[in-house]
């Protein structure tokens, strides 16, 4: 099996450290530093995801001329993903989050908008050839633009065609399977979307215009509505001790597409997705959980 994925690409470094006392210069914390960690993050979040099930990945991004341009390749091939980028002038997409005892202190972030002209010749990289899927992860940090999606409906004519729309949410035709969470679904719709009911409308809403397959919205702990070819349903979202939500949605995006093409359901389908998504909030940092992980559950629940 094999799925491109395309977006933005980005570190996660996870610094540990401890806060015992607070700065005498101002009312701040001090953060005595320890030591960091670092993941594949974004777009590269979702294919760690989809390296994990054993899917061959192809992850096409733009990162900086610079070493965490370097580690974020070195990362990516450490886990079997084949990293396709391009380097910018700007530098790579970067968040760092303070952690002291699990809990998180501060998160910094790195970035500057890539260039549309960048942007576009990322897509000279693309050779659409034999993918079973394609991934669109946009976190309007500028790799994702109208032109990207243009280039995958032309070139994706018959391929599994996925996309977390962001701010590209309306410009999503064409799509097998758009995956807003609930904060774009409200920005898309400009409705505040209180209700689990008014959610599962606008879902409804968005399915019709848009012309999907399936438009899954995700509301965190309170779980996903589903509107589909196949109908409509709701997943609730799995009880668990929430540690981190660094992820989820990625998690939830790469299982799905996964899962279609493994040939369940569009409920089946979401229904595995909560089990991988309630594993990576029990874990510290964008964890990525295994087959066996998911499928444990879900025999030990059934």
């Amino acid at each position: 099996m094999r799925v491109a994925v395309i977006g933005d690409v980005m570190l996660d470094e996870y610094a540990f450290g401890r806060v015992e006392r607070i700065s005498p210069e101002a009312p701040v914390p001090v953060f005595n530093y320890i030591s960091s960690k670092f993941l594949p993050g974004g777009a590269a979040n979702v294919a760690l995801n989809l390296a994990r099930l054993g899917v061959q990945v192809h992850l096409y991004g733009i990162v900086g001329d610079d070493p965490d341009g370097e580690e974020v390749a070195i990362l990516c091939e450490s886990v079997n993903i084949a990293p396709r980028f391009i380097k910018s002038k700007f530098r790579t997409l970067k968040k760092t989050r303070l952690l002291s005892k699990y809990h998180h202190v501060l998160r910094i972030d790195y970035e500057e908008k890539f260039l549309k002209d960048e942007a576009v010749g990322l897509l000279d990289l693309i050779r659409p050839g034999d993918y079973d899927a394609v991934v669109v992860s946009n976190y309007d940090k500028g790799t994702v633009v109208e032109e990207t999606l243009d280039f995958v409906r032309r070139n994706f004519t018959t391929t599994f065609k996925a996309i977390d729309p962001k701010s590209l949410f309306w410009k999503a035709v064409g799509f097998d399977l758009v995956k807003p969470n609930l904060s774009e679904l409200r920005k898309a719709m400009g409705m505040a979307l209180e209700d689990i009911d008014e959610v599962k409308r606008a879902t409804e809403m968005a399915y019709d215009k848009l012309g999907a397959k399936a438009v899954i919205s995700t509301m965190g702990d309170r779980g996903m509505w589903i509107v589909s070819d196949e109908g409509e349903f709701y997943v609730p979202a799995l009880k668990r001790e929430v540690i981190d939500i660094t992820g989820a949605g990625d998690t939830v995006l790469a299982w799905i597409v996964w899962a279609r093409l493994q040939g369940y359901s569009w409920k089946e389908s979401g229904e595995i997705a909560a089990r991988a998504a309630a594993l990576t909030v029990s874990h510290l940092g964008a964890y990525a959980p295994t087959y066996d992980e998911v499928f444990e559950g879900l025999s030990s629940a059934s």
